[in-house]
């Protein structure tokens, strides 16, 4: 019998033996306990995520689909089916576009040898915590319009609104009070901008006070929402993505010689990571029509979750798909999602982690990884390393 829960201490660890093995005896396996079906590989994936039969307004988190967990009250653009999410799209989009990116390049890299200056003379330093945490942050703050004094603390909310404890089933009080306590300065913050006047500003707090949606002015708890939810993906996935990179480079010493000599794929290297360990490991919808995959039946009202990270290990798509290799070019992926709520960051998320594994090689190309501190998170929903720290000849 095949034995698999997102929240049993085994799967929170090391999901990857349960993911190969619902590949291969359920790829659309259903649990009772939560009347929700879990898809694990890529095709399934892909078609599921660009059909209409389900629903993403019910929620898409594993404690919204999974725990019946009531969504927020106000619209959320990452909750919105089409049509309705295009006009949230369209207002902040603009400076996600591949153009508006690459214009950042030069800023963004002078805020990576920032940060690395004093790093590099002490030798050793937490990729993670003191290198792409604190750019990702600075970043998304500056795109959301958050204070910069205050984002490094909102950050860290975040992080112990996600923190779970072995045997920990969806959040707890405390996790649901560092959330409360960010949304209501959040709240502040927006409804300061509110009442100031002055909405010009092309941060994404003023685009969204000043620019209808459906017709109507956006609320003060809908902006809320959307910032919520891009201070979590803008300041959470880099890190984690950045940390599995540096790992797995460090674990393949050939694949990063070669990246020192050819820095034209670093790139790729990045990819083949986000690949490989995908940090948004799982998000659902809920079923809207009755529908069909292999065979199994899906209910209008059941939950179905997108196990994003075994559809990137998916061998019937990726050849020796367990294996880690830079020098893998695939026609597709699921790093980013697909469909309507694939992620707008994308752009970003590919500029930022060049950016900075471009300045790591070249301040450290023979690193060498404290393997006793590098820590995986306890998670069922993001995953990946959030300890990584490393060594080399200090400047």
């Amino acid at each position: 019998m095949l034995d698999y829960d997102p929240f049993s201490d085994a799967v929170m660890r090391d999901p990857w033996p349960a993911y190969a093995r619902l590949r291969r005896e359920a790829p659309v396996f259903y649990l009772e306990k939560y009347d929700t079906w879990f898809l694990s590989r890529f095709e399934d994936i892909w078609w599921s995520t660009t059909r209409d039969v389900f629903t993403a307004e019910r929620g898409v988190t594993p404690e919204m689909v999974l725990l019946k967990a009531e969504p927020p009250p106000d619209p959320v653009f990452s909750m919105l089916d089409l049509p309705r999410q295009r006009d949230y799209r369209r207002m902040l989009a603009p400076p996600y576009s591949r153009g508006a990116v690459g214009r950042r390049e030069e800023s963004t890299r002078a805020r990576v040898r920032r940060l690395l200056r004093p790093l590099a003379e002490r030798g050793h330093f937490d990729v993670y915590r003191e290198l792409a945490t604190p750019l990702a942050v600075e970043e998304i703050a500056e795109l959301i319009g958050l204070p910069a004094e205050e984002a490094p603390e909102m950050r860290a909310q975040v992080a112990r609104f996600f923190a779970r404890e072995p045997g920990q089933v969806g959040t707890t009080p405390e996790n649901e009070e560092e959330r409360v306590r960010l949304l209501t300065r959040v709240a502040e913050i927006v409804a300061e901008r509110a009442g100031s006047g002055d909405l010009s500003g092309d941060d994404h707090i003023s685009v969204m006070l000043r620019t209808p949606a459906e017709g109507e002015p956006l609320s003060i708890g809908a902006v809320v929402a959307a910032v919520f939810t891009m201070l979590v993906t803008g300041s959470e996935v880099l890190p984690l993505s950045l940390a599995n990179t540096v790992y797995y480079l460090w674990r393949h010493p050939d694949q990063r010689r070669a990246l020192v000599d050819r820095s034209e794929d670093v790139r790729h290297a990045y990819a083949e990571s986000l690949r490989y360990d995908q940090p948004t490991n799982l998000l659902g919808r809920f079923v809207k029509e009755p529908v069909e995959i292999r065979g199994e039946k899906l209910q209008p009202g059941q939950g179905v979750m997108f196990l994003w990270a075994s559809g990137n290990r998916d061998e019937s798509e990726f050849e020796r798909a367990d294996v880690f290799d830079i020098s893998r070019r695939p026609r597709r992926t699921l790093s980013f999602g697909h469909g309507a709520h694939k992620c707008i960051g994308e752009h970003l998320s590919w500029l930022q982690g060049r950016v900075l594994l471009e300045e790591i090689l070249t301040l450290a190309p023979e690193y060498e990884v404290d393997r006793p501190g590098a820590r995986r998170a306890y998670s069922e929903f993001l995953h990946g390393y959030v300890g990584m720290p490393i060594e080399f000849e200090p400047l």
